[in-house]
């Protein structure tokens, strides 16, 4: 091996070291059910004890998990990766989840760094599915409460969606934060994701990129925004 091969190669391995490191998590879509009633995602990451997955199925109306419809493991356990996967593949089933017929708007490719100024607060929707100048906007402020074992206070959102010549929906707003989302800085709106369902009202699903030091100073984990428009309100802005 010659010495620039070597050098190549020693830096491909740095490199590989410093995205584990990161654990950077991915996330991925799998799609609404047919009449709109659930929404699933997937996301990958990596925490102390490895690389896992999670897929977590929301019922829309109600912006809330499904029960029983959060399933977890480990990659490098295979066996349980192997009974979670069969046990996903059966709630997608029964759900109907379909990676089929709904609209995304995304702004993946954003580069996320430098780490504190990674917010993204708004997101302009298409015109033709939700009226003209429409936006989603998302707000930080700060929660009263004190994180575990730190003096530190986490930062919570709450998100609309804003029209023009329409009053604002708000979708999500937090009262306090879920011990699973940690100690939270910040967040970024990363996409959304939209179906129209029977009769006009549009079944929409906002992923949320969550900025909490954890295993690594910049980890970050995703949250879905579910709701369900009503035909009623979209008439009034077309």
């Amino acid at each position: 091996m010659n010495r620039f091969a070597a050098i190549l190669l020693l830096l491909l391995a740095l490199a590989t070291c410093v995205s584990t490191a990161a654990g950077a998590t991915e996330v991925k879509t799998l799609g609404f059910s047919p009449e709109g009633r659930y929404f699933a995602f997937e996301q990958h990451g990596a925490d102390r004890a490895g690389t896992y997955s999670m897929t977590i199925a929301m019922e829309v109306a109600d912006n809330r998990p499904v029960k029983g419809g959060s399933i977890s493991y480990s990659d490098d356990n295979r066996a349980r990766a192997r009974k979670a996967s069969t046990t996903t593949r059966r709630l997608l089933r029964r759900l109907r989840i379909s990676a089929r017929d709904y609209m995304t708007v995304s702004l993946r490719g954003l580069d996320v760094e430098p780490f504190e100024e990674a917010s993204q607060k708004s997101l302009a929707l298409p015109s033709s599915w939700f009226g003209p100048e429409s936006w989603l906007v998302l707000h930080q402020f700060k929660i009263a409460a004190r994180c575990q074992n730190t003096k530190q206070s986490p930062v919570g959102f709450g998100l609309t969606l804003e029209r023009k010549g329409a009053p604002a929906i708000q979708l999500s707003h937090d009262v306090s934060i879920p011990s699973a989302r940690g100690c939270p800085t910040h967040y970024r709106v990363v996409e959304a994701h939209a179906r129209r369902l029977k009769d006009g009202p549009v079944a929409l699903a906002v992923i949320v990129q969550n900025f909490a030091p954890g295993f690594d100073a910049k980890n970050r984990n995703f949250i879905a925004v579910t709701a369900r428009i009503p035909a009623a309100t979209l008439a009034r802005v077309q």
